[in-house]
C-alpha cells in the first residue's frame, strides 16, 4: 500500500519561528505541490473549471486555518482529496446541478489540458457528468489519482467492498453512455 504524503514540520526546516510563519510556509507548501492535481480532480467531479479553481481554494484555506490552529498538524494528500470530494458533493447537492453537456460540444477547454480537448476526451467528460457523486468521486480516486480500493474507501468514509462496487457501477454507465455517442 502506498504511504500519503506527509508535509514535513516546518519546525525542522526553520527552528525557532513563529507558528504563524510555519502554519503560511507549510500551507503554501501544500498549495505548490498539490494545486494543480488538486484542482484537475475537481474539476472532473463538478464538471466547471471555474468552481473546481473556487472548490480547491476553499479546500487550500481550510487546510490553512487547520494549521493555523495547530502548525504541527499532519496533513496528507489524502486529507486534501478527501476534502476536496466532500466540498465537490456539497456544490453538487446544494446546487442540484443538471450537468449535461451540449450537443455540439461548445465546452470550456481552455482550462483543460490539450490531451483533454479531443472529441473523445469530452464526451468522456460528458458521461462522467452523468454519474453520482460517489460514483464519480469512487472511481476517480481510484483510476485518475492512483489509490487503492483501501485507501479511497478511508477517504470516502466506506468499505473497499462499496468501492470496488461503485467503480463497476460507473463503469457500466460510461460504457453504456459512451457507446450511445459512438
Amino acid at each position: 500500500m502506498r504511504r500519503p504524503a506527509v508535509v514535513k514540520p516546518m519546525e525542522d526546516v526553520y527552528p525557532g519561528a513563529a507558528p504563524a510563519a510555519i502554519a503560511r510556509a507549510r500551507a503554501e507548501s501544500l498549495v505548490l505541490e498539490y494545486q494543480v492535481k488538486l484542482t484537475r480532480y475537481l474539476r472532473r467531479m463538478v464538471g466547471d473549471a471555474e468552481v473546481a479553481l473556487d472548490l480547491s481554494q476553499d479546500v487550500f484555506l481550510s487546510a490553512f486555518r487547520m494549521l493555523q490552529a495547530d502548525p504541527r498538524r499532519e496533513l496528507t494528500a489524502g486529507w486534501l482529496y478527501r476534502a476536496a470530494t466532500n466540498a465537490a458533493i456539497s456544490f453538487l447537492r446544494r446546487k442540484k446541478v443538471l450537468r449535461m453537456l451540449p450537443l455540439d460540444r461548445d465546452v470550456d477547454r481552455g482550462a483543460w489540458r490539450v490531451d483533454e480537448r479531443s472529441a473523445a476526451s469530452v464526451d468522456l467528460q460528458g458521461a462522467l457528468a452523468q454519474l453520482p457523486p460517489q460514483q464519480s468521486a469512487a472511481l476517480l480516486l481510484t483510476s485518475y489519482v492512483g489509490y487503492s480500493s483501501a485507501e479511497a474507501a478511508e477517504l470516502l468514509g466506506t468499505t473497499s467492498d462499496a468501492i470496488r462496487q461503485r467503480v463497476c457501477r460507473a463503469m457500466r454507465v460510461l460504457r453504456t453512455v459512451m457507446s450511445e455517442e459512438s
